[in-house]
């Protein structure tokens, strides 16, 4: 893939692209979710914000002498800094007078409460039970993310953010806090399991988390090529593919072609906040081992396709093609096998197309097959995203309460994901992965299931864990609180919004 370089006469796109697409990678975040009182105080806002925005190019930089600190053994805590970065809503592209904004994908438009029905937010994760903001989405219309490495520098940056929306007589919403789990869960979500080990590399900007894909840039910014070579915002997002299992009948059209000019160097911000029920999770597993054959523990990583570690379920390139690492952890034995070198180094075909490793519906195989056929490589390539949220709440205490039905756990028990990530697209990125692959029973192959950790659309789905039968019965155990669908512009975009 070849970098991205600027144009004559236009923004350095490092120096243009806001910093969090590439991952500001922090312990301590903050989203804070606003509501412009007027054009002129969201304007305000904007124009006394605009200098303080983190790029790309700052982030790059910064990431790469953290990690040059790490690896030489020293302190990596002296090396600090705090980010800040914003995204916009319908509403507020609408509220600030953003020019052509009819031009934007109507899914954006429209925002994510409708649409609930297609990627299965119903029931208990329907937006009528959201807690505020989100059951208002209407007033939404910015998101300003703070992150830091200490959280007595994030408090310093959320106090000099308040004064400039209280002289801009701009209103928080309310703002839900991110960090990372302390000591030895740190990097972990609240199951247990290792989090955030399969990012994609943006070609020519990152390289991936692990060792593993380079995406084209203009699956994840906008004005850039594709997978197939294609512009991205000036052609539409993969058509479905009739009679091919994950692209179903009910998959909206594509969006269409041809966005402002304005949203070049800018991205689909999605954010979701994610309830997790850790008992009823833990429960499932102890209840419906046995059955199965197989330890809570073993059980869980079938669901999710690794190790609590984060070891490959599958058998890396390296290991013999007769060890068996669905017996127990290979990293207890091995510590290696968590390096970045072999983490990732594994594919699903041909080793394990049946699924007798990771089932295909575990999580992890469900949301990107990789090489699997089908979809093939070619077509999970086209739906990937950056993920970029962070867990929320107190960590589970051992006899903790399942949550009780559909009712709200208390405060000290509230745990989860506050769940973000960037795409060019949200139909063919967030919106793709959730409905077309999470949510089908019949994706990659009839009767598979669906993913048992992150689709809602229905009570107790199927799970097919081969060579058991029949398929176990599963429960949800992360349920939908609250999200919006935002857009990140480019730093040259604020200016022009902020100054038109």
């Amino acid at each position: 893939m070849t970098p991205i370089t600027p144009n004559p006469g236009q923004p350095d796109p490092l120096d243009n692209i806001q910093g969090n697409l590439i991952g500001f990678n922090k312990d301590h975040q903050r989203f804070i979710f606003v509501q412009f009182p007027d054009a002129v105080g969201g304007k305000g806002l904007l124009a006394d914000l605009a200098s303080s925005i983190a790029r790309a190019s700052e982030v790059l930089e910064f990431n790469d002498l953290f990690k040059k600190v790490q690896d030489r053994g020293a302190d990596a805590g002296t090396v600090e800094a705090t980010w800040t970065n914003i995204a916009l809503t319908g509403p507020g592209l609408e509220i600030l007078g953003a020019p052509d904004r009819e031009r934007m994908p109507e899914e954006f438009r429209q925002g994510m409460a409708a649409a609930a029905a297609r990627i299965g937010d119903v029931e208990d994760s329907a937006p009528t039970t959201w807690v505020a903001p989100f059951n208002n989405p209407a007033l939404i219309h910015a998101v300003v993310l703070i992150a830091a490495d200490d959280p007595d520098d994030l408090e310093a940056c959320y106090a000099g953010l308040q004064a400039k929306l209280q002289a801009r007589n701009v209103h928080e919403l309310g703002h839900f806090d991110g960090a990372t789990r302390p000591g030895a869960n740190r990097g972990h979500e609240h199951f247990g399991f290792k989090d955030g080990i399969s990012q994609p590399g943006i070609a020519g900007l990152t390289k991936s988390s692990k060792g593993r894909d380079e995406i084209a840039t203009g699956e994840f910014v906008i004005g850039y090529p594709d997978q197939d070579g294609n512009v991205s915002g000036t052609t539409p997002a993969p058509a479905p593919q009739p009679g091919q299992p994950g692209y179903g009948p009910n998959n909206p059209p594509p969006p269409a072609a041809g966005l402002p000019e304005w949203a070049k160097d800018g991205s689909f911000y999605v954010f979701r906040r994610l309830r997790q029920n850790v008992q009823g999770f833990n429960d499932f597993l102890s209840q419906q081992a046995a059955a199965v054959g197989l330890s809570p523990d073993q059980l869980g990583t079938k669901l999710v396709g690794r190790w609590k570690s984060g070891a490959p379920l599958e058998r890396t390139r390296t290991q013999d093609p007769n060890f068996d690492p669905t017996a127990v952890d290979p990293s207890i034995a091995d510590p290696s096998i968590l390096s970045d070198e072999h983490i990732n180094d594994f594919d699903y075909e041909p080793q394990d197309a049946d699924g007798h490793l990771v089932p295909r519906a575990a999580h992890i195989r469900k949301t990107n097959p990789r090489s699997e056929d089908p979809p093939t490589e070619a077509v999970s390539n086209r739906h990937r995203i950056l993920r970029r949220g962070a867990p929320y709440g107190p960590d589970f205490s051992p006899g903790e309460p399942a949550y009780p039905g559909s009712g709200s756990p208390p405060d000290n028990q509230d745990r989860g994901l506050l769940f973000a990530c960037y795409q060019a697209s949200i139909l063919a990125g967030f919106e793709f992965i959730q409905q077309s692959w999470a949510n089908t029973p019949g994706f990659p192959q009839a009767d598979d299931g669906r993913d048992p950790i992150i689709s809602q659309d229905v009570n107790n789905p199927d799970f097919h864990l081969p060579p058991h039968d029949p398929h176990l019965v599963t429960q949800r155990w992360v349920i939908t609180t609250g999200g919006e669908y935002f857009f990140s512009p480019s730093i040259s975009t604020l200016h022009l919004f902020a100054t038109s």
